[in-house]
């Protein structure tokens, strides 16, 4: 391994902070640099020049002189627990820095997401809170990527505002040596920008927008760095407030047709109360904060706490009825579907400095909560008009509450010897405790309009699921020189885990009440091999292979009531479906990294095949209910290509692609899949461009112009299917935003069209709360056409 790659190893946290800080004149207040002198303009296009779907390159001041070139330099990232730059780094990442996520005017999860090649996304839960669900090189499903703020493993469905970010890391590939379960397709790391201890400085950010179909959306958000004792202690605060305008409307559905009526048809008049046209009924509004310290207790031993916290209420739900352009509903009831998500995060970390190594030490608690209703009318109203006995439409709703704790904790050992032998090695132990409750929904009078009592109390359904899990691991990679551009890294982790779960539910859709409960537990070793060689100067290139996992459980309730015969002739029962073991999968991976051009044009590339085992299917039942269960097997193959160009002076551009093919190869006799069958929620393609041109524009102002383009392929979804085989298409789509800005040193004000074709993208069906109403699917969709306006101040 060259010794510029050795440099980057021995460095520690606080030194990697110092290298950047005098690096990189994209920091803090000084992220823009404008007039003064050419010397400076030159530092300033270097400073926007972001290209995050490279690596998060920036093009920088290379020398002070006056005939200096301008050239793309790298963000460093810690994706392998140790600071090393994108192109040093042995596997396929993207990593986005701070100034660029706010010029591309990024705000949640989506924003960033449609970025990176291969990374999938789409709603695998029931609701709207707990739904995301990413995926990347096609690895789908519950559990299968990592998302971690800093050194904090938090549950991928999470959605935190993007705000003072230092930068993301998107990993592709199982992590499954140094990040462990849930990593096995890859981890996003959301990274916070630290304290300084030396200086007091901050911003103001403020934009408004309208949205086409709704109203106007408007967002506040400020930070400031506090050195409450110069060197020795400093505070950082980040504060937001926004909200969203709605763009569905609710009408009043006055009639309904007997499902039953033979050849004739025979129409009703709904017996609920007529309301008003309820406009934008979906608005939404968010607030949060977070406050990061830093103590520097000794010159080489820091201590870190943090505190964030967020709360999103929401009017109702985001989903389109029957295809993603439409924005009207019709319902029989005037029924609200609001919901709120509340969460905090709490860590501590010390970093502990020594001439051969680094200690770093975090431990974290994570708290969640959230309550979302759904009408349930609808489905209900289907059930008894087309399977039971037609009756009038009944008010009905159902809500779902989820609370999610989390305490974990990790200590790590990274050296920084002199020789060409370089180790980490740590320990890793994760609580978990997560209860979903459903509280007792209603349909009254159901009883007296069957003339009958088909469930007490006219009660629908109630149900209390909890689980509980624990992981406990040891990990470490050791690297090898063997000459200046040979490496070899080996390394592994060595776990085990324990659920107890127990479910308790009652109920008309339950058929009845039912009790169960169950453990599991499991253990194993993750394996990695990792091989490096700097073919040039300019060219690295390295091969890896590594294995992933997903931690096993205990599936919730099913029924016997209805589901008995279904299971009976599947030869299984309720008990035989009631744990499933965890999944793995192997992932061969080669790449290349590559610095052209004086180092002006950067092109990465990767390849990979993976092999899946034991797949944690999702078996859907006709009687209404669903397991997971270990069946089968899969393989995704695919690629990535990145490169960034500085084409003159303040111009970049850049280009992303990824391709993906995953599918079933083995059955082995789950409900539903067969051989061939695509793994749902995986794009084929995903593309994406952007280009950025900062210019003089006299008086002591630059100018800025810049686009972001994405396409996102075609992809299936079998959330409300009973078989793969019947899959819905989620055709592909495409996505443009424009920017057009003013600039100086302390402040900029940008206008931008977000959609600017007004796209309408179906990125999901819903999985309902109760059920969804045949032939009504709810699509999760992107937002429409945004025009707006965004100022920041920098002091």
């Amino acid at each position: 391994m060259s010794a510029h790659i050795r440099e980057h190893r021995d460095k520690g946290p606080k030194q990697e902070e110092q290298s950047m800080n005098e690096k990189t004149f994209c920091s803090t207040k000084h992220t823009i640099t404008y007039n003064i002198s050419r010397r400076l303009r030159r530092k300033l296009f270097a400073c926007t020049a972001m290209i995050a779907t490279a690596g998060g390159l920036t093009t920088v001041h290379g020398q002070e002189a006056e005939d200096s070139t301008l050239m793309l330099e790298e963000i460093t990232v810690t994706a392998s627990k140790r600071s090393q730059s994108v192109q040093e780094a042995g596997l396929s990442v993207t990593a986005i820095g701070s100034v660029e996520l706010e010029r591309m005017g990024a705000d949640n999860f989506t924003d960033f997401a449609v970025r990176v090649p291969n990374l999938g996304f789409g709603a695998e839960s029931d609701g709207r809170f707990s739904a995301n669900s990413p995926a990347i090189r096609g690895i789908f499903g519950d559990g299968t990527t990592g998302f971690y703020i800093d050194d904090t493993p938090i549950p991928a469905s999470i959605q935190p505002r993007v705000i003072d970010l230092s930068r993301i890391e998107v990993l592709r590939g199982p992590q499954g040596s140094l990040y462990g379960a849930r990593s096995m397709g890859g981890t996003i790391r959301l990274i916070t920008k630290q304290p300084s201890l030396d200086e007091t400085e901050g911003n103001v950010h403020a934009k408004l927008s309208t949205v086409k179909e709704g109203d106007l959306n408007w967002a506040l958000d400020g930070t400031v760095n506090i050195p409450l004792a110069p060197e020795k202690f400093a505070a950082r605060i980040t504060a937001y407030y926004g909200e969203n305008s709605g763009i569905y409307d609710e009408h009043y559905l006055p009639t309904w047709t007997e499902g039953d009526a033979g050849d004739g048809v025979t129409v009703h008049e709904n017996i609920g109360p007529a309301f008003e046209t309820k406009e934008n009924i979906d608005d939404e509004t968010y607030r949060g904060f977070q406050i990061i310290g830093l103590a520097q207790v000794t010159d080489n031993l820091t201590f870190t706490p943090k505190f964030m916290y967020q709360k999103t209420d929401a009017d109702g739900l985001p989903f389109a009825d029957y295809e993603a352009s439409n924005t009207d509903r019709y319902r029989f009831y005037d029924i609200d579907e609001p919901g709120y998500e509340e969460w905090w995060l709490a860590s501590g970390t010390v970093n502990w400095e020594f001439d051969k190594g680094t200690i770093v030490s975090t431990t974290s608690y994570f708290d969640r909560y959230l309550d979302e209703t759904e009408e349930m009318t609808s489905f209900l109203h289907w059930l008894f008009n087309n399977a039971i006995v037609p009756i009038d439409p009944l008010y009905s709703d159902i809500s779902q509450s989820e609370d999610f704790t989390s305490f974990a904790h990790e200590t790590r050992y990274t050296s920084s010897f002199d020789g060409p032998f370089q180790f980490t090695l740590g320990v890793f132990y994760q609580k978990n405790k997560y209860t979903r409750f459903y509280p007792n929904s209603y349909m009254v009078g159901m009883n007296d309009a069957l003339g009958f009592e088909i469930s007490p109390d006219d009660l629908i359904y109630y149900a209390r699921n909890i689980f509980n899990t624990e992981e406990y691991a040891a990990f470490g990679e050791a690297t090898m020189d063997f000459n200046d551009w040979l490496s070899v890294t080996a390394g592994g982790r060595l776990y085990e885990t324990k659920t107890y779960a127990e479910n308790d539910a009652d109920g008309f859709a339950n058929g009845g009440p039912s009790y169960s409960e169950g453990n599991q537990s499991e253990n194993g070793f993750n394996p990695k091999v990792l091989v490096q060689a700097d073919v040039s100067e300019d060219v690295n290139v390295y091969a890896s292979a590594s294995k992933g996992y997903r931690i096993g459980g205990i599936n919730g309730n099913l029924s016997d009531a209805l589901c008995g015969d279904e299971l009976a002739a599947l030869g299984i029962t309720s008990q035989d479906a009631r744990t499933f073991n965890s999944d793995s999968l192997w992932s061969y991976e080669a790449g290349v990294k590559s610095k052209l051009a004086d180092n002006r044009l950067s092109v990465n590339a990767a390849g990979y095949i993976i092999k899946w085992n034991d797949i944690q299917q999702l078996n859907r039942l006709a009687c209404g209910f669903q397991y997971v269960g270990n069946a089968g097997k899969a393989e995704s193959t695919g690629f990535e290509l990145e490169a960034s160009a500085l084409l003159a002076e303040g111009l970049t551009m850049s280009f992303a692609v990824g391709y993906t093919d995953a599918k079933i190869t083995d059955a082995a006799g789950a409900v539903g899949v067969s051989v061939g069958d695509k793994i749902q929620g995986v794009p084929n393609w995903t593309v994406s461009s952007t280009g950025e041109y900062i210019f003089p524009v006299g008086g002591g102002y630059d100018g800025l112009l810049r686009y972001d383009f994405n396409y996102y392929g075609r992809s299936f979804s079998s959330n409300n299917e009973t078989s793969a085989a019947t899959q819905r298409l989620r055709p592909s789509w495409t996505a443009l935003n424009l920017r057009a800005g003013v600039m100086t040193e302390e402040w900029e004000v940008t206008l931008f069209v977000d959609n600017v074709t007004d796209e309408r993208a179906n990125l999901a069906d819903s999985r309902s709360l109760a059920a969804e109403t045949p032939g009504r699917q709810r699509l999760v969709t992107n937002r429409p056409r945004t025009i707006g306006l965004e100022a920041r101040a920098r002091f």
